[in-house]
């Protein structure tokens, strides 16, 4: 992924941020978009790389994330 000279700016921006603040983070779009990117590449290269699941496997996985908490917060 070739960036651009603000795209190299705020993931510099990113890395600072993460370094000091961890995930209380405050993220400009151009450096969120940049981090959703990435997290997007590693999930196809993962996706891509397991081997192919059984149908009781896959009932597993699916009844598993019904049920799992909401994005940042319990379940309940």
């Amino acid at each position: 992924m070739s960036l651009s000279a603000e795209q190299r700016r705020a993931r510099g921006r990113l890395a600072i941020e993460r370094r000091w603040r961890g995930s209380n983070a405050k993220l400009d779009p151009e450096a969120a978009a940049i981090e959703q990117a990435a997290l997007d590449k590693h999930i196809d290269e993962l996706v891509a790389a397991a081997p192919r699941m059984t149908p009781e496997q896959a009932d597993r996985l699916r009844r598993l994330f019904r049920y799992a908490p909401l994005e940042g917060g319990a379940a309940g």
